[in-house]
């Protein structure tokens, strides 16, 4: 399938929000096409400024490339091409994630299929640091439920996803997956401990960390700000503020952190209306879910609220 076809009517759509990797991103793309089950994929060109758009073209006929001319981020390029699919599944992945097995993806697929489940982690290894799985199930005798997942080795039910109006876009990146985790826990879905063959995650040197030393704690109080239900909120959001000044301080970044938590501060008094607090049981299921890392589904399901229905066809961007 090197033509970037994939046999058969698509059961997944993979979405690849990239911007100047292109090396990695075409292994990446090789990895989906090999995978055991029909997918489409997008590939989201977040302005690159390497040639991107022309190499995936000329390389990769059958895959679609929506470029941007100016940075939006991966939360909204997730969105964009959430809007744009049309199969019952989408699965955003990094553009440094190669599929080491060719059945990762039905793999995940498959434990997708309980209703409760809205996402399912795909494992992961960071293949520079060591041999480590991530964000796996602890066994395969139960569903295991988490707070904790990465926005590029996840999949998500479409309807899931749509049913709660999938990334808030104005994260940019970094602390949107709590958000959406929490959201999803409030409209009734889970997010499954998956146990597919493991992602290998190639993380990427031009990473620029000393952006999220600010996007951070801007974003960590924008996310109290938003879904912490009273009077939780009223010990919550202080704590944050004052946890990530703290955190950033400790690991040498005193001035980033402290300018963004301010700046998260100010996105609260200038945007009231963002605030949307989840119910305080789901709250609490949230905090508990974070704690424990890992909680099986049939312990908590009786907690949850009814499954949202899906009134919308398209999420925010």
């Amino acid at each position: 399938m090197s033509s970037g076809e994939s046999h058969g009517s698509p059961q997944a759509t993979v979405i690849i929000p990239t911007r100047n990797r292109l090396e990695i991103l075409l292994q990446a793309i090789r990895s989906v096409l090999d995978q055991t089950v029909p997918v489409e994929i997008f590939v989201m060109d977040d302005a690159s400024t390497d040639g991107t758009a022309e190499r995936v073209a000329r390389e990769f006929p059958g895959v679609k490339i929506y470029r941007e001319e100016t940075s939006r981020g991966p939360a909204w390029q997730r969105n964009r091409g959430a809007n744009l699919a049309s199969t019952p599944v989408l699965v955003t992945l990094d553009d440094d994630c190669v599929l080491a097995s060719p059945h990762t993806l039905g793999q995940a697929l498959a434990e997708l299929e309980p209703p409760r489940v809205g996402a399912v982690t795909i494992p992961f290894i960071n293949v520079r640091q060591d041999r480590t799985v991530r964000i796996a199930a602890p066994a395969s005798d139960r569903i295991y439920c988490t707070a904790v997942y990465f926005g590029g080795m996840v999949a998500f039910k479409s309807a899931a996803y749509r049913a709660i109006g999938g990334y808030r876009s104005w994260y940019f990146m970094h602390v949107e997956e709590p958000d959406l985790a929490i959201r999803l826990l409030n409209a009734g879905y889970v997010v499954r401990l998956g146990s597919a063959d493991p992602i290998h995650h190639h993380e990427s040197p031009s990473r620029n960390s000393l952006r999220l030393h600010e996007l951070g704690p801007r974003n960590h109080v924008i996310f109290a700000w938003q879904n912490v239900p009273m009077p939780y909120v009223l010990a919550h959001l202080p704590a944050t503020v004052v946890g990530t000044v703290w955190y950033a301080a400790k690991i040498g970044h005193p001035v980033r952190g402290l300018r963004g938590a301010l700046r998260g501060v100010a996105a609260c008094l200038s945007h009231p209306g963002w605030r949307s607090p989840v119910g305080p049981a789901v709250y609490q299921l949230h905090r508990q879910l974070k704690r424990t890392g890992a909680v099986p589904l049939d312990e908590i399901e009786s907690r949850l609220p009814s499954l949202a229905p899906v009134d919308s066809a398209t999420v925010m961007i």
